[in-house]
């Protein structure tokens, strides 16, 4: 089950060198549908953090809302009680009028990032819906089997395509700011990406963007998956079994050891330990050991799901799902998620399951 951070890619708009002035921004403007409530200015910080930097109560519709940034940020406008929110960047020192609307009528108006952006967005859509039609065209000649027609067709669609994509790179070399790093970070998240590839792009980007708020993001991801990469000593840890003791990871001996990220909720997880409790059984007295690190909340939940699976090897849980230290301490974003170590616990593999889990075991503690 992934856990997934649900952002849009977006791409770069105008040059504009960093800020360094700290300043007020002020949004006003109207919420379509909502007499009266209170609006917040939210931003994240971290890979897992999000501050409030500002609210406003807002009555009729109306509202302003002031606060207080010292560099241009990505930021989100969110009415308290309400799922979603409305997205932009922020200057300081900047005012911008708005329009909150689920509809047409929504608007975000001010400052040279956020309209640069948003002409950015328009004009890439345009080139979008010409490249749709052009490819809606070519499917229906090939299906009508006229190929020289769709040949001729597709040559103008890929010409759209390599417009589009220079269209963007451009952008995207004229900015050193926040736009183009949030852009790259997002591509990370949302490919998942590994280390090689996420330390590449980051080193990729100017010296404004890896100072902005996105490019520290996307620093602090890189060097928490270092820290679990291939070679890498494995970061050690402490955490209460079932009984209320301690366990230590570095204490628990084995030639090989396997950290097993997973949960009593997660289907995969479970469909999982039937297979992992058969290589246990087979390899333990050859020296593999495991430790299972529940994300559960719900103690007897947790209990249950071992006992019924069977689980007789190492379980530790902090209880505290997603927000376990040790979570973040192995960048872990989605369960089941393992780790596999070496008798002096540095990182031999990653996410192997199944029939090349077994092989491995193999090759390194015999058959």
């Amino acid at each position: 089950m992934k856990r997934t951070v649900i952002m849009a890619l977006l791409v770069a708009c105008m040059a504009v060198t960093s800020f360094a002035r700290q300043g007020d921004v002020v949004i006003k403007g109207k919420i379509d549908g909502i007499k009266k409530g209170r609006l917040l200015l939210l931003a994240r910080s971290s890979e897992e953090s999000t501050d409030t930097l500002g609210f406003c109560d807002f009555k009729k519709g109306k509202f302003c809302l002031k606060a207080q940034i010292e560099e241009p940020m990505f930021v989100q406008l969110v009415v308290e009680g309400f799922s979603g929110g409305f997205t932009l960047f922020a200057e300081p020192e900047t005012t911008y009028s708005a329009c909150l609307s689920e509809g047409e009528n929504f608007f975000i108006k001010g400052g040279v990032l956020n309209d640069g952006y948003t002409a950015h967005i328009s004009a890439s859509d345009s080139l979008r819906a010409v490249i749709s039609a052009l490819q809606e065209r070519y499917d229906s000649l090939r299906t009508g089997r006229k190929f020289r027609s769709a040949s001729l067709v597709n040559d103008t669609l890929r010409r759209e395509q390599e417009n589009l994509r220079t269209f963007t790179n451009s952008f995207l070399a004229a900015n050193d700011n926040v736009i183009t790093a949030y852009t790259v970070y997002s591509n990370v998240v949302m490919r998942e990406l590994g280390l090689k590839e996420a330390r590449r792009m980051y080193n990729s980007l100017g010296q404004g963007a890896k100072s902005s708020q996105y490019g520290r993001m996307l620093k602090e991801r890189v060097d928490l998956m270092a820290k679990t990469d291939r070679g890498a000593k494995a970061p050690d840890f402490t955490l209460a079994n079932v009984n209320g003791g301690d366990v230590t990871m570095s204490a628990v001996k084995g030639k090989i050891k396997i950290i097993d990220f997973w949960a009593s909720w997660c289907g995969p997880c479970r469909l999982n330990n039937p297979a992992l409790k058969k290589l246990y059984e087979e390899f333990h007295s050859k020296g593999l050991e495991i430790i299972g690190v529940s994300l559960d909340t719900d103690k007897a939940a947790w209990e249950k799901a071992i006992e019924k699976d069977g689980l007789t090897w190492f379980n530790v849980s902090s209880l505290k799902g997603w927000d376990c230290d040790v979570v973040r301490l192995y960048n872990v974003k989605g369960v089941p998620s393992l780790f596999i170590l070496d008798e002096y616990d540095n990182v031999m593999a990653t996410g192997l399951r199944g029939e090349q889990l077994r092989a491995f075991l193999e090759e390194n503690l015999g058959k």
